[in-house]
């Protein structure tokens, strides 16, 4: 029934309903008439009939709604996953890894067989953690259990209701067993006779001899082995349950394969535990404080460096259409030490390929730009806050650059994101690249020697930012990781 009939209708029943009143209570319209009394039922039978068209129309109109798994699903997925859940949202051109197409049947993070689509818990996990590393939030916080059911229902039954019909027959994943040295060890001896570092290296920090190549997933996107030592960015979370679920179960559509048939259960717990072991300690601040000492050591391997306190900082992307970029590089570790004199301030990242870059590229396709890092320090500010990762034309920036392409250091003046590209001779830099990870020294006299030259002075706070280009990643220039506004202070 149309809605204007509907109207129709009810005028109609209403006005019946009346006529009816009217007819039971002729004393309230015409004390001067009698009217005949209305047949039994008939007063029922009008109501039921206004009821019955109600309940129609209001069915019909909630057919023509969106439900709410629907509402959620297009608030908050469709931007990447695409309003048909192929993945091919408008955000899904600029984010890595791209968002899962749920029509094709492949999903990285569940506890079933390969081929087999995940469980509800399995679904659950994923959109109340989300999956650290990409642009895919936890929405634990956020969402109610109903809502998330209703989100997973609609991707199920209305989005993939093919791929969810097959049976599941997931892996049993019990409790963690007691951590031991013993287990850790074992652990340690399976990766090292495994084919664990062809991938993943031989520390744990993605820099295999694959790593290098044309790695490739299901859905022929370039993709690179994970660096294991970062818990924080494990894609499947961190845990040794976690870590366990990813050895047994695999990433479907990626190499990282099924173990469950290649490892028995305690192995897989083995190795569980010493993947957990490896990962390092992220230590998150603001500020951090360069050490006084007798003699600044001259190699980035010295003992020295390892007890110094130091700073886990955060790199970020910029963000586009309101989604953040996720960079290649999302970790730099910061400490120093000074004599008095000169100052030697240390970076510290991995990175899974090191990158030279060229001049005169020979091959522009295969091109990869030189990996660099530069930290800026706002050498003059006019006032206010010295927001230096923010681009501030107003402060005069002292940039030092250092670039894989001649692995040498270079001094810059800089405004806000522009800098003068007349070098200074200030600092010098110390270098290193082992195991997939950098280690850069910066070193420089501690009293300042130009106008446009940071000055630093014992027992003051010092304000920097860090921008960081990886080449395998075509950054180049601005378009690279970024840090926010840090502090240090010399001891």
């Amino acid at each position: 029934m149309a809605r204007s009939e509907y109207i129709k209708f009810k005028r109609i029943a209403l006005s019946s309903a009346f006529l009816l009143i009217a007819l039971s209570a002729p004393a309230l319209f015409d004390p001067d008439h009698t009217y005949a009394a209305p047949a039994p039922g008939e007063i029922e039978e009008a109501v039921t009939a206004e009821g019955e068209a109600v309940k129609k129309i209001a069915s019909e109109e909630k057919a023509e709604e969106p439900s709410r798994g629907e509402t959620l699903y297009l608030g908050l997925c469709a931007t990447c996953h695409g309003s048909k859940g192929k993945g091919d949202g408008y955000a899904n051109t600029f984010i890595r890894p791209k968002a899962r197409d749920f029509t094709s049947g492949l999903f990285k993070f569940k506890t079933t067989p390969p081929g087999q689509p995940p469980t509800d818990e399995d679904l659950i996990r994923v959109t109340e953690k989300g999956n650290p590393g990409t642009a895919m939030p936890p929405y634990g916080s956020k969402l109610s259990d109903d809502d998330v059911m209703m989100i997973i229902s609609y991707i199920k039954e209305k989005i993939a209701p093919d791929v969810f019909k097959a049976e599941t027959t997931p892996y049993e994943i019990g409790d963690p067993p007691e951590a031991t040295p013993e287990i850790i060890e074992s652990g340690r001896q399976l990766y090292a006779k495994g084919d664990c570092a062809d991938c993943h290296g031989l520390k744990g920090r993605g820099d295999g001899e694959l790593a290098d190549g044309d790695m490739k997933d299901a859905w022929e996107d370039r993709i690179y082995p994970t660096d294991l030592t970062h818990g924080w960015e494990l894609r499947n979370l961190n845990t040794v349950k976690d870590i366990f679920r990813s050895i047994t179960a695999g990433l479907d559509g990626t190499p990282m394969s099924s173990y469950a048939s290649d490892y028995s259960e305690a192995e897989r717990w083995a190795l569980a535990y010493y993947l957990k072991s490896i990962q390092i300690e992220r230590k998150l601040s603001t500020i951090t404080t360069v050490k006084k000492v007798e003699k600044i050591p001259s190699s980035t391997a010295d003992p020295a460096w390892e007890g110094l306190d130091y700073t886990d900082i955060s790199v970020k992307g910029k963000k586009i259409f309101g989604q953040s970029l996720i960079p290649m590089i999302t970790n730099i570790r910061f400490r120093g030490m000074h004599d008095g004199s000169k100052m030697a301030l240390m970076v510290e990242w991995d990175d899974r390929v090191q990158n030279r870059g060229k001049k005169t590229p020979e091959d522009a396709e295969t091109y990869r730009p030189a990996d660099i890092i530069a930290l800026r320090f706002p050498a003059i500010i006019p006032g206010g806050s010295p927001w230096v990762d923010k681009g501030d034309r107003r402060i005069v920036l002292d940039i030092w650059e250092w670039s894989m392409a001649d692995n040498s250091i270079s001094e810059y003046t800089g405004r806000g994101v522009i800098r003068n590209n007349k070098k200074k001779k200030n600092v010098k830099s110390i270098s290193s690249y082992e195991d997939g990870q950098y280690r850069v020294i910066f070193i420089r006299d501690i009293k300042a020697k130009g106008k446009a030259d940071m000055k630093f002075n014992v027992g003051e706070n010092f304000v920097y930012s860090i921008l960081i280009n990886d080449g395998e990643n075509l950054e180049k220039g601005q378009h690279g990781g970024a840090t926010s506004n840090q502090h240090f202070r010399l001891e």
